[in-house]
């Protein structure tokens, strides 16, 4: 694959009430994580399967000379392809997850945002006087992104935040 295909999100607190909502998979990416998992894993055991069976079956006293080299050379091969692509399944899916955790993340510091300025809106004439003066203390910091999900299961890491206010 050529070219980079992220997408650069906002950092911690920075988001407003009028950001569009984050252009990421939220509800498909983890399952695909765990798929791109069990995948890699699935290639791993294979890589094993065909070492054990090379080992078994073709290490016969009677299988010797240039075949016997062949078939060693592509059993090696194999296996380190094999390896190479349960490694960068692995990685992919650790990726997938990552990039939940930090669209999760930036999309509830948009929703706590909407959720202020929804707050804000209904707040009393008494209220807004006050907080003119001593400034907005209703709402604590904004949410942090939360703990990037563990394979094999990818399962979400905690509930979306301010939900009533986007996805």
């Amino acid at each position: 694959m050529s070219g980079d295909t992220s997408v650069q999100l906002t950092v911690y607190g920075e988001a407003a009430a009028n950001d569009a909502n984050v252009p990421f998979p939220l509800s498909s990416a983890l399952p695909a994580a765990c798929a791109a998992y069990r995948l890699a894993e699935a290639v791993w055991a294979s890589r094993t399967t065909m070492t054990t069976l090379s080992t078994s079956h073709l290490s016969d006293a009677d299988f010797k000379g240039p075949h016997a080299d062949v078939s060693d050379a592509k059993v090696a091969a194999y296996g380190t392809s094999a390896s190479n692509m349960a490694s960068g399944l692995y990685a992919f899916s650790r990726q997938i997850a990552e990039g939940w955790a930090a669209a999760r993340g930036q999309q509830d510091r948009i929703n706590f945002a909407r959720y202020c300025e929804d707050e804000s809106s209904n707040d009393g004439w008494g209220e807004n006087a006050y907080e003119s003066v001593a400034g907005e203390d209703d709402y604590g910091p904004p949410p942090e992104n939360p703990p990037v999900p563990a394979g094999p299961g990818f399962a979400e890491t905690r509930e979306p935040k301010y939900s009533a206010f986007g996805p």
